[in-house]
């Protein structure tokens, strides 16, 4: 009988072709990544595709052995567009499904309309001719998994008995009382920048998942959460800090974690074999992408969404409000300087900036321009060189380069090497050792920012150094704060010594 239904599925091809399509529906029975290819002749996995595919196994293992072996929480986090639910929430239940046929799975996201159409994918994907042929009557499977022709709904479908498997889709909110769950799967929990900026919606999920979601898991069932993060203190950023809790990290929930940067910044390769700047998939963002990308949505952004490491933005320092951009400098300028902090090694992910910064005869302060980048230590020198011979042609006062000098003798030999170059090509240069917390030092120049002293010259930095700005003392970077507050004290005192730099 099998046989006869594979012949009538295949007919007219060949032998051979046969026996391939056979490997292919076993393959498709075995392992994830092979199902999808052999359901969408159009999916091919990338190599991020194929390490979460693996894990996704391990869920299946998880849910079939009833939590004896397997995964049994997973957190995946990656950037938009990446695939993520196509192959955790469409693909994924579907396998599970063909094969655990007596598996709930619920699906959840930040909204019903969403988990809908996740929910429809799935349920077409089960009710195909391929499916059939994989896991139903059109396969060597003994007892076939199909669609209950009495429960077919977007919303709330059940596979046929004997099975009793099926899925139920809900919004983040939605009712799924006296639902179970084998699996379940959460897909992103927040629509927008907004919900996640708003404390009392993300205590909202929160409290949706603790006291209703997750008491719908069965004996030995599982979870997926998946999103692409937008909020330090979002659903996956609640559950890392449960699990890294001195004092309940041990009972709370363990997640494999999937995290996967849009541009990798580590020194050594990562778990994809990536080395530093490489894409997480190349043949559809490659970095040219992924950079154009950054430069449009901001660098606040940019470390939420697509590199999964969100800070807060409301750093508390210094506001948004504040930080006024104008065309150009009105009135006479005073006095110019151009401060570096230089990274300490390349390759942390530190910049090398230099701020430039000038006072007028009103005692305005207007951050002018901005150089900064993550180069090597010869690279950085020949920008700073540039940079210098480039100050020295603006109009006005003369631009005085200062530089902090790094703790340690390779600090000091490398703040004497950049006056050195900079005192051969005419260019007056110090610089100084700098000790002392950030935040402190940062102090005069927030103040002088919160009473409106200080404007930003329009260019193209502005974005980037208003984001860092903004986040401190809780983001990612502080190159252009100690940047900018090294450039504000010389200012000041040579304001209040008369013209002369202390």
């Amino acid at each position: 009988m099998r046989g006869k239904k594979m012949s009538e599925y295949v007919a007219g091809v060949t032998r051979g072709k046969v026996v391939e399509e056979r490997v292919r529906r076993e393959k498709a029975r075995r392992h994830l990544v092979d199902f999808c290819e052999y359901m969408a002749p159009w999916y091919r996995a990338a190599r991020h595709q194929r390490a979460v595919a693996e894990l996704l196994e391990m869920v299946e293992t998880y849910v079939k052995t009833k939590g004896k072996t397997g995964i049994g929480r997973l957190l995946i986090c990656e950037p938009p567009r990446h695939g993520k639910s196509e192959q955790a929430s469409r693909f994924f239940p579907a396998w599970l499904l063909g094969r655990n046929p007596d598996a709930r799975v619920i699906l959840a996201s930040y909204g019903a309309d969403l988990a809908v159409a996740n929910s429809r994918a799935c349920r077409d994907l089960v009710m195909s001719e391929k499916f059939r042929a994989v896991f139903g009557d059109l396969g060597s499977v003994d007892t076939p998994v199909e669609v209950s022709n009495d429960s077919r709904s977007v919303q709330s479908w059940d596979l046929a008995s004997p099975h009793r498997g099926g899925m139920v889709a809900a919004g983040v909110g939605g009712g799924i009382t006296g639902k179970g769950a084998n699996l379940f799967v959460l897909d992103d929990p927040f629509k927008n920048r907004e919900e996640a900026e708003s404390e009392a919606h993300r205590d909202r999920v929160w409290e949706w998942w603790t006291s209703s979601a997750y008491t719908r898991l069965e004996d030995g069932g599982a979870v997926i959460g998946m999103l692409t993060r937008w909020h330090e203190d979002d659903w996956a950023g609640r559950l890392l800090r449960a699990m890294n809790d001195p004092v309940g990290g041990s009972k709370a929930d363990w997640y494999v974690t999937a995290f996967y940067p849009a541009i990798w910044e580590g020194e050594k390769a990562d778990e994809l074999g990536r080395r530093k700047g490489e894409a997480l998939w190349p043949q559809k963002y490659d970095v040219g992408d992924l950079e154009r990308i950054r430069a449009n949505v901001g660098e606040y952004d940019w470390m939420a969404l697509y590199q999964q490491e969100p800070y807060n933005r409301a750093g508390g320092m210094f506001k948004r409000e504040w930080l006024v951009v104008v065309d150009v400098i009105p009135g006479r300028v005073l006095a110019r300087v151009r401060y570096w902090d230089k990274a300490g090694s390349q390759g942390k992910g530190d910049y090398s900036v230099g701020v430039l910064m000038a006072l007028t005869e009103d005692d305005g302060v207007y951050v002018e321009h901005v150089e900064r980048g993550q180069w090597s230590p010869m690279e950085r020198e020949r920008r700073i060189l540039e940079t210098a011979l480039a100050d020295r042609e603006r109009k006005g006062p003369p631009v005085e380069t200062w530089s902090e000098q790094e703790p340690g003798s390779s600090g000091l030999d490398s703040a004497q090497a950049t006056t050195m170059a900079l005192a051969k090509a005419q260019v007056r240069a110090q610089f100084e050792p700098v000790s002392g917390d950030k935040v402190v030092r940062a102090g005069p120049y927030s103040s002088a920012c919160q009473a409106g002293r200080v404007r930003l010259v329009r260019g193209g930095w502005n974005q980037a150094y208003v984001d860092e700005l903004a986040a401190f003392p809780s983001g990612r970077h502080d190159d252009q704060v100690d940047s900018s507050s090294g450039a504000f004290m010389k200012l000041v005192r040579r304001s209040a010594s008369g013209g002369i730099y202390l």
